[in-house]
């Protein structure tokens, strides 16, 4: 072990081609530019779907329904989705007019659809660095 002085020789090698591709991730349709990285071809898919398993358990549930995508040269590789939040809008109908209750799910279902339509994901800055240490 040294003390803080130490030398490293070292040669350069040959350099040899890759066959490399951008891996962008997307949340709700959009690119995070941030988390942008170039990976071998063959390994795509598995490097997209083990960053987007972290995302997802990193990310907080949103009122609607997030969609996390991985796409290496705008394919597409992997997929995963972030569940809504529901709430119990049937608590308060009680006994049997289903008409009523049906009305309030179908209402919500609408909420929903728009909320989908305008919202907008934010990543947080926190998420970036452990984002980052994954391979």
């Amino acid at each position: 072990m040294t003390r803080g002085y130490a030398s490293f020789d070292y040669e350069e090698g040959p350099y040899r081609p890759a066959d490399l591709v951008r891996l962008d991730i997307l949340a709700h349709g959009r690119p995070v530019d941030a988390l942008a990285r170039l990976v071998d071809r063959e390994a795509a898919p598995g490097v997209g779907r083990a960053l987007l398993l972290k995302m997802q358990a990193m990310l907080d549930r949103q009122q609607f329904e997030i969609v996390l995508q991985a796409a290496a040269n705008g394919k597409v590789v992997a997929r995963e989705t972030i569940r809504a939040l529901r709430k119990n809008v049937t608590a308060k109908c009680y006994g049997g007019d289903i008409t009523r209750k049906r009305k309030l799910l179908d209402k919500q279902k609408e909420g929903k659809r728009r909320m989908k339509r305008l919202g907008s994901i934010d990543v947080p800055q926190e998420l970036f660095p452990e984002l980052m240490k994954t391979r």
